[in-house]
């Protein structure tokens, strides 16, 4: 049997496109769902294998890069709702994230406990199972008056704030700026007006169940997630825009898109919404555009487009259904479940 043989159908009275928070699309609501992200953990060519897929992403420790880069797609992508407290003198890295797990049980006791810092070293990956007394008053001590400093201070109610280090706050405020100050960045989010007022939106999540049938004459329903950090849709022209921070110079980035196969993810996400605007929008056969918006995390702080062509959708779309084959595949012939 070939995995070309697994027919894939979508289920599209399930097709749903939702303003949800990330901790509700991260949550135990949706674990059986398949994103992008998770079919990189399947994907050989991603170091992936069947058991880190069906595991799915249990360790949920703390990585700087990712605070960085969700603190930069927040204020660029949501200013309504979100805010970047000032310094507060909060330490940084996994210490930071110590602090923030810990700031509740000093905000309600006035004290944390021995027994609270190891909970959170367990949590945070930090010193875990090893932490000593000294460790542990080196948490208290370089956490205090960060703690003192939020307590006092007044949050928008309006908005959720976020609390970073420091260097962080220099880095992410600069990114955001460099992002608001590209022309192209900017129209491409917020596209001009002609003939009608395009549609713009940040940070929406599409979810879809579809239907994988076997040769065997087995058929199993997958669940798919997504969450869309920009797209348009002007008259029949739909577009996706994805917000890309790196650590590196903008020269790299093309080795990144190779790396961590960013055309299946834009090619993924270019599949749900032409289906959303197909059946909801009554747009058929919108042409497709892609780019990913580039943000280097180092001084100066440049920016760039790299917008994806016919071939990139194309390879990347393959790559996303070969693996969903692959994924009903497992399920039916080798017994593997979620």
């Amino acid at each position: 049997m070939q995995l070309a043989d697994i027919k894939i159908t979508p289920i599209l009275e399930t097709l749903q496109l939702l303003k949800i928070t990330d901790e509700e699309y991260f949550s135990s609501k949706y674990k059986d769902y398949i994103s992008n992200s998770r079919l990189g953990l399947l994907n050989p060519k991603q170091d992936g294998s069947p058991e880190k897929f069906f595991k799915g992403f249990v360790n949920n420790s703390y990585v700087s890069c990712f605070e960085l880069g969700s603190a930069v797609h927040e204020l660029y992508l949501q200013s309504d709702y979100f805010t970047l407290a000032p310094d507060m003198s909060r330490p940084s890295a996994k210490l930071g994230a110590m602090a923030d797990y810990l700031y509740p049980k000093f905000l309600k006791y006035k004290k944390v406990s021995k027994q609270d810092i190891i909970e959170a070293s367990s949590a945070i990956n930090y010193y875990k199972d090893k932490m000593t007394d000294t460790l542990i008053n080196n948490v208290i001590t370089k956490s205090k008056p960060y703690w003192e400093q939020r307590k006092k201070y007044k949050e928008d109610t309006c908005k959720t704030t976020i609390y970073l280090d420091s260097k962080t706050i220099d880095t992410v405020s600069n990114c955001v700026l460099a992002l608001q100050s590209n022309k192209q960045i900017d129209k491409l989010v917020h596209p001009e007006a002609f003939l009608t007022e395009p549609i713009s939106e940040n940070e929406w999540a599409i979810l879809l169940d579809v239907k994988a049938e076997c040769p065997n004459g087995k058929s199993i329903v997958l669940h798919l997630k997504s969450k869309l950090d920009n797209f348009t849709i002007d008259d029949n022209i739909i577009t996706v825009n994805d917000v890309k921070t790196i650590g590196k110079v903008l020269s790299e980035a093309s080795n990144n898109i190779i790396r961590f196969h960013y055309n299946r993810e834009i090619a993924m996400y270019a599949y749900l919404l032409k289906l959303y605007v197909e059946n909801f929008k009554n747009i058929k056969n919108p042409e497709i555009k892609g780019n990913f918006l580039w943000v280097s995390t180092i001084p100066h702080y440049y920016t760039k487009v790299t917008s994806l062509t016919k071939e990139d959708f194309i390879e990347g779309f393959h790559e996303f259904k070969t693996l969903l084959r692959y994924t009903a595949y497992l399920m039916v012939y080798k017994n593997y479940n979620f």
